[in-house]
């Protein structure tokens, strides 16, 4: 019997700490302003905060699949460099202002950034902003 539960465990796990897929920002950017609100999740592969709000954001998406929620990682680069152009290339966390991650920003269906949250956010709290901002 014990073996039984550890094995559904085990499989129910693998869902919450799936691979994160980042969409390239470029990707993202379209959707913005569109009628709809966006939620981006901007954060790293290897960060133990990204990790956490993985596993509570994995499911909120399957559960929320009209949702437009993406993974976006602070370190991708952005724009293309000329080829002796030796200066560093601006990444997204440039672009957004991330000091610290894992971010969540919100943009209303217009596209104006309208609530920014640093660190985990709870089930709840998602719910909470994703309703107050009219996702459907």
């Amino acid at each position: 019997m014990s073996k039984k539960l550890l094995l559904i465990a085990l499989f129910f796990s693998s869902f919450a700490f799936a691979e994160i897929t980042f969409v390239p920002y470029a990707k993202v950017v379209s959707y913005i302003g569109k009628g709809k609100p966006v939620m981006l999740e901007v954060g790293t592969k290897d960060c133990a905060g990204c990790k956490a709000m993985h596993a509570i954001l994995a499911p909120y998406v399957r559960k929320h699949p009209s949702y437009r929620i993406f993974y976006v990682n602070v370190n991708e680069k952005l724009g293309k460099r000329a080829i002796l152009d030796t200066r560093p290339r601006k990444t997204v966390g440039d672009k957004l202002v991330i000091g610290g991650y894992p971010v969540q920003v919100f943009y209303d269906k217009s596209g104006r950034e309208v609530y920014r949250h640093s660190g985990v956010l709870t089930e709840a709290q998602l719910d909470s902003i994703c309703k107050k901002l009219g996702f459907k």
